[in-house]
């Protein structure tokens, strides 16, 4: 597993997020739990939507038809997905200058692809989704926050359109990091300042990570934090398990279950 600081993106990269504690959210209530949800095929399925819309870019900046066709993207960092794309087609050659400069003009096109991919493709939000955050806010001692691989900027596009925007705002991003434990380490920084005691102690057990992928629940253990997988992905509830969830469930559909087990 890696470590949740070993992936310290490089200045220039960096200076677009700016400090983890750049967005963060002031905090009074004291709060005993952290919830920190992934988005894509955890709480909406696009369709599809953010695939076709990254190719698309991709076609129109470089003229490559299909330029992630050997990129997996599932669990990954928009960040990661982009420049395993962009090795792949001998874009780099080893200078992270080049990457640093075709970031931010990949990820404008991007923006603006996506806004006619969420309409195009036929997407949705997953069973029990909006019950479970409706539940969850109405909770005071709980924080609720994004660990997500997408940008920031297009987390919120999806979220805006499924109609999820209202409950979930801030957290780590795929703009934050390359690797998934790095920007669990910043959603947690971001969304748990404030008086969260145990935090402050270096102790995240009180940290719930949902995903659904492997790559969710390694990420959670590289930061002491718990993993709850759900089956709405590419892995089933058993392989969830095996891959070292703490907990597993089929979808979000059971609140009450599901309350029990992150809140228990």
């Amino acid at each position: 597993m890696c470590s949740p600081m070993g992936d310290h993106p490089s200045t220039a990269l960096r200076a677009g997020a700016g400090s983890p504690l750049q967005h963060a959210t002031l905090y009074n209530d004291i709060v005993t739990r952290i919830l920190l949800f992934d988005i894509d095929q955890t709480l909406l399925y696009t369709g599809g939507a953010g695939g076709l819309a990254m190719r698309r870019a991709f076609h129109e900046l470089y003229g490559v038809e299909d330029g992630f066709k050997r990129v997996e993207y599932s669990g990954r960092t928009d960040w990661s997905i982009l420049r395993q794309a962009m090795e792949h087609h001998d874009m780099l050659n080893g200078d992270e200058d080049v990457f640093a400069r075709e970031l931010p003009r990949f990820q404008q096109t991007y923006y603006k692809l996506l806004e006619g991919t969420l309409v195009e493709k036929e997407g949705y939000t997953l069973p029990g989704v909006p019950e479970l955050l409706a539940a969850v806010a109405e909770r005071g001692e709980v924080r609720r926050g994004l660990a997500t691989g997408n940008f920031r900027r297009a987390a919120h596009m999806k979220l805006r359109f499924f109609g999820l925007d209202g409950f979930l705002t801030e957290g780590g991003f795929g703009d934050d990091a390359e690797q998934r434990a790095r920007l669990v380490a910043v959603a947690i920084e971001r969304v748990g300042n404030g008086p969260f005691d145990r935090l402050r102690a270096g102790s995240h057990r009180d940290v719930w990570i949902i995903g659904d992928t492997a790559l969710d629940i390694e990420a959670a253990h590289a930061n002491d934090a718990l993993a709850l997988g759900v089956a709405t992905g590419p892995m089933s509830v058993e392989e969830l398990l095996a891959s070292g969830a703490d907990a597993a469930v089929t979808d979000l559909s059971d609140t009450a279950s599901v309350l029990a087990t992150l809140l228990g």
